[in-house]
């Protein structure tokens, strides 16, 4: 596949993270334009192919191809110091000299050179004048990033490392953000993997910065020698290979929930994903995970959490049959079908089952004092369109409202609402307090 006069290849990315959501029961659907999050990147004519090789320990030879996609005009000055060393040879004999599984794939620091059957020698690659950092796409699978050192953005040299994972919650918000400057080729990708998974490889604590090293699996002492490590022996600028670039500007995309019992309800119309709470639902979360894909299938994702908040009548369809649906003394909020003195709504309320005797699994509002604040905290399950306030009174009787600030915290198995109030209880000698909650 060539390129038509005028068309500019491009590589799938994540400019953004995608932000966990909250969608609740009897409102639109959310609507979240994915164009805004996901986009291309033009890159470069050429590709840099790193050529690997090494021996295994019966003395036969092996060999794998990876290329890398740079960015055009993203990362000029990281693009441009990257292809400084590969011009200038510094990476010839290059060893990969950490990897972490699932992790990344990291070189661009030592060379090993060395006649066979001697050991070898490992010598750092020159480094020239740290860079300044250029972080903004996001560091997702199969990206390639500039190492530099904690603490410092501005320190990257010489060292690279590929995402052998989804990196992106962990890369983007350490030491101001690990600089993405292209992708490795969707054609040589697999010998990246086959290398993160050690087929054919262990990895050895060879000191200092080669702690994680892959050296061919069984290689000891007397076997060590430059050609047991996954070793780089030539560098160079080729051609971009058919097929490996897109050639359109805009992405399709796809979305599938990949944990969470049920829901969220989604259609994904062009670049507009719609996330809403099925009509039957009891609230609760998923992961959702968004995939963008350019004209080639060059793919990059994302994950997001959606935080689901059902309301009664969401709850009420997905607890009882359909029969009962639309029976108030049966399916109603104040109604009590087996007896035990908990209503439906406490039911939905506290996310508890329905048809068992729950009476003695209702929890109650705790109340704590800070000084002159009053924290009233109740739990809930995964609820909407019920209203919460704090009331006091010192008789039982006479209750008043009182003004509270409320926050929601949201848990693995539901919601917590917290009331907080500044009082000033040296004017009483005893008060008394609540919490309402109504369904609105």
């Amino acid at each position: 596949m060539g390129f038509a006069l005028g068309q500019v290849p491009v590589v799938p990315v994540l400019n953004e993270l995608l932000p966990d959501q909250e969608v609740s029961g009897g409102e639109a659907p959310l609507v979240l334009n994915l164009s805004d999050f996901f986009g291309v990147e033009e890159v470069r004519d050429e590709v840099v192919r790193f050529s690997a090789e090494w021996t295994l320990l019966d003395g036969s030879a092996r060999s794998a191809e990876v290329d890398f996609l740079l960015f055009r005009d993203r990362t000029p000055i990281t693009v441009e110091n990257f292809r400084g060393y590969v011009n200038r040879g510094d990476y010839t004999d290059m060893v990969v000299h950490r990897l972490v599984p699932g992790f990344v794939i990291q070189g661009g620091g030592f060379t090993a050179t060395g006649p066979a059957g001697m050991l070898p020698m490992v010598e750092e690659v020159p480094k020239l004048t740290p860079i300044m950092n250029e972080f903004g796409v996001s560091n997702t699978l199969g990206t390639i990033s500039m190492a530099k050192l904690g603490g410092d953005p501005n320190s990257a040299t010489s060292e690279w490392f590929i995402s052998t994972g989804a990196n992106s919650d962990n890369l983007d918000f350490q030491n101001g953000g690990f600089t993405v400057f292209g992708r490795v080729s969707q054609g040589t990708f697999a010998n990246a993997q086959a290398l993160d998974e050690l087929e054919g490889f262990t990895l050895f604590n060879l000191g200092g910065a080669l702690t994680n090293a892959p050296l061919v699996s069984g290689t000891t002492q007397a076997s060590f020698e430059a050609g047991r490590f996954f070793r780089f022996r030539s560098v160079t600028e080729v051609p971009l290979p058919p097929g490996q670039a897109g050639l359109e500007p805009d992405l399709g995309y796809s979305a599938i929930r990949v944990s969470g019992a049920s829901g969220p309800e989604m259609s994904v119309v062009g670049s507009n994903l719609e996330l809403s709470v099925p009509a039957a639902s009891i609230g609760g979360r998923s992961v959702v995970m968004v995939r963008g894909e350019d004209s080639v299938g060059n793919e990059v994702e994302d994950r997001f959490e959606v935080l689901m908040r059902a309301d009664y009548e969401s709850w009420r369809r997905a607890v009882f049959p359909a029969a009962e649906v639309g029976n108030d003394a049966l399916s109603g909020p104040l109604a009590d079908p087996n007896g035990d003195g908990v209503t439906n709504f406490m039911l939905f309320l506290q996310g508890l089952p329905l048809g068992e005797d729950v009476s003695e699994m209702v929890s109650l509002p705790r109340f704590n004092f800070f000084g002159n604040s009053l924290v009233a905290e109740m739990d809930t399950g995964f609820v909407a369109g019920v209203g919460f306030q704090l009331e006091g009174c010192d008789d039982l009787e006479s209750w008043e409202v009182i003004s509270a600030t409320e926050s929601l915290v949201n848990g693995a198995t539901g919601m917590r609402v917290t009331l907080t109030s500044d009082l000033d209880f040296t004017t009483v000698p005893k008060r008394f307090f609540r919490i309402r909650y109504t369904l609105n």
